[in-house]
């Protein structure tokens, strides 16, 4: 959601597990050896596609008292352009009600994905805590149109990866930041039946990339676009075909990070920072291809 009465954060704090605990009567079996019998990289054949959607939600009913999200079109249009560079197939949609996010979903889970080397979702719209999101009507949560992806609903994702892209907001809080002193083509599946003993976590394979952290506000322009998304477009079209995933979003983090911050005439809102979050099940190397 957009700004506000948005407080300060004085102080986030975690609470650890003992590390070097395990849970009580389970049975450890090792893998290792078989490990090395799976490819390290993802399995990005040039003669395959790969598939994207983009949901743009921008305006929204009154009902919902959510802000037009001016800006927007220029991170789908960014976005959008970048992917088609790196060999997607781009299927886009603009102001979508949560019934048909769902839908739409619902489809792809039952695409067969096979001619496909991995899927990748940009969903940008308004954002609440508790990773709730906006369709044009209503909200939902991420959980409920990622987990349709999952094994048991889409087996033909199985091993390959699923990369989501969310520029919303995960809350209201703001950061005021702080100074600084100083293989071979063949499908996943044929590979693991070589494999003993064979299973894939269900929630292997996935990355959640969110443009803020838990809890806090996303930042965007009016005219140029949001943070997140006009950093990861930039990113991904100098350095998509050449550099690993993780390292692209490393680059991201640091690019919204170090090279913004916000400048409005209100004191509350002026000279404020962000940080992307990326929280990754995935397996193996990413590399994409021009």
């Amino acid at each position: 959601m957009d700004y506000v009465d948005a407080q300060r954060v004085e102080g986030i704090y975690f609470k650890e597990k003992d590390p070097d605990s395990q849970p009580q009567d389970v049975e450890m079996v090792s893998v290792e050896e078989n490990s090395e019998s799976i490819n390290a990289r993802y399995d990005m054949d040039r003669n395959k596609e790969n598939l994207a959607l983009i949901i743009n939600n921008e305006s929204f009913d009154d009902t919902t008292k959510m802000s037009k999200r001016q800006g927007s079109e220029r991170d789908a249009s960014a976005i959008k352009h970048t992917l088609e560079s790196l060999h997607f197939k781009v299927i886009d949609h603009n102001n979508l009600s949560v019934n048909k996010m769902t839908e739409i979903f619902a489809d792809i889970s039952k695409m067969e994905h096979t001619k496909y080397n991995c899927f990748v979702c940009v969903i940008l719209t308004h954002g609440e805590d508790d990773n709730q999101i906006y369709g044009t009507d209503s909200k939902v949560k991420l959980d409920t149109l990622v987990e349709m992806l999952l094994p048991e609903r889409c087996p033909s994702l199985i091993g390959k990866p699923k990369l989501f892209f969310i520029q919303a907001c995960r809350g209201t809080k703001l950061d005021s930041g702080g100074d600084v002193l100083g293989g071979a083509s063949v499908d996943a599946r044929d590979i693991y039946k070589k494999v003993t003993p064979h299973k894939v976590p269900v929630w292997a394979d996935f990355l959640l990339a969110y443009s803020t952290v838990p809890g806090f506000y996303s930042w965007r322009n009016s005219t140029t676009g949001t943070w997140f998304i006009q950093s990861l477009a930039h990113i991904l079209e100098r350095d998509g075909d050449r550099l690993e995933l993780q390292h692209l979003m490393l680059s991201v983090n640091r690019k919204v990070a170090y090279e913004y911050e916000s400048d409005t005439d209100k004191p509350e809102t002026n000279g404020m920072k962000q940080v992307p979050s990326i929280v990754s099940m995935l397996t193996k190397q990413l590399y994409f291809y021009k």
